[in-house]
């Protein structure tokens, strides 16, 4: 009877001691996805907490005659096995803005290395094609910097503008087969179809009102386009209009010097949302489309992506729609896609939502975090 009881002790704790090891990593995602979730939804209302237990530190290296900068956060007591590059958008701010800056130190507390590009054109409101090789640049030297030495996998990560082109980076040939994962938030799958809804008139809106939240965008496409405006003195007039308009700065008066081309132009700047230059906007998007809209375009590289995609999107999106990360999803066969009922663009909706509608928003965040956690832990 003593032989049988410690052979059955022994059954039952290697049984315990299987279990453990069988459970450990299950349980491990199960916390860093409540973790993930909890911090996501205290970042979209902007109380997240700071974390001390991070190291972060400003990085430069040389590549082809150019200085890259960079934000790298790690965390303090263990050494990162994954890292991501994260992007910010369009903002004069780049890597220093605050929600970046905070969302770097939850994935840093977590466990990740996080690298945050100090993307001089986004900083400067600039689009082009350029900022996806700074993007493979940290990629393809994230096991190289400090604490980096464990790094196993690597992914990208970009918000709004910039979550479409860490897509695009995920396609290319010299880093398909081996980048980890990537998080989009708040994409475009159209530059184009984005571009007519900026510059199309809401008839809704009243002429008294403030300019909507969509001309940002349609500003930074009208600076894109500043070389078909004839006149220098017009041009360097407009640019400094719409940098003004995009800081939120005082706009200065068209005065008697402007062309009737720059006056048209300003006119289109500065015009109510209820209004529209729709012949204008024409004759910019057919300017673009072969010398930047073809270059950013995320379509061709769409059906190249070999890693699981993350697409979050808020449903109250005034910048970029959410039908367009619902697109996204549709053409990429490995993604997975979170609407945010919380969320507009980058902040919180003043939208009420029912006891149920959070229920749901919690259920399917964590759902969809702990998805986000088998691939990074």
């Amino acid at each position: 009877m003593k032989l049988h009881s410690g052979k059955r002790k022994y059954w039952i704790a290697a049984a315990a001691l299987a279990a453990c090891v069988l459970l450990w990593t299950p349980l491990q995602r199960a916390v860093l996805s409540a973790r993930l979730a909890l911090s996501l939804q205290q970042l979209a209302s902007g109380r997240i907490k700071q974390n001390s237990a991070i190291n972060e530190a400003k990085i430069r290296r040389s590549y082809k005659g150019r200085d890259y900068e960079a934000l790298l956060y790690g965390p303090a007591r263990s050494a990162p096995e994954t890292a991501v590059v994260l992007v910010a958008g369009l903002s004069e701010l780049g890597c220093y803005h605050p929600r970046l800056v905070a969302l770097s130190r939850v994935l840093a507390g977590k466990g990740l290395m996080v690298i945050a590009p100090d993307i001089r054109e986004f900083r400067d409101f600039q689009i082009s094609a350029e900022p996806i090789e700074q993007i493979l640049f940290w990629y393809k030297r994230a096991p190289h910097l400090q604490g980096g030495a464990q790094i196993q996998k690597t992914g990208l990560a970009g918000i709004s503008y910039s979550g479409t082109l860490a897509l695009i980076a995920a396609a290319k040939p010299e880093i398909r087969d081996s980048v980890g994962f990537v998080a989009a938030v708040g994409p475009y799958c159209s530059l184009l179809r984005c571009t007519r809804n900026w510059f199309a008139a809401d008839a809704a809106a009243r002429p008294g009102d403030s300019y909507p939240t969509r001309f940002y965008a349609k500003w930074i496409v009208m600076r894109s386009a500043l070389e078909m405006v004839s006149s220098p003195r017009d041009r360097a007039f407009l640019h400094s209009v719409l940098d003004n308009l995009l800081l939120e700065k005082k706009v200065p008066p068209a005065g008697p010097e402007l062309s009737d081309e720059g006056k048209r132009w300003y006119g289109l700047a500065t015009m109510p949302a209820n209004r529209a230059d729709s012949e204008l906007a024409q004759e910019i998007e057919r300017y673009l489309i072969p010398r930047l809209f073809s270059q950013i375009e995320p379509e061709a590289s769409l059906g190249k992506i070999k890693c699981p995609v993350f697409l979050i999107h808020g449903a109250h999106d005034d910048l970029i729609p959410s039908t367009e990360s619902i697109e996204l999803h549709r053409q990429i066969s490995n993604s997975e896609l979170l609407i945010v009922p919380f969320l507009t663009h980058t902040h919180p909706t003043s939208a009420q939502l029912n006891l149920m509608q959070k229920a749901d928003a919690s259920i399917d965040t964590l759902i969809f975090c702990y998805k986000f956690s088998r691939v990074i832990l």
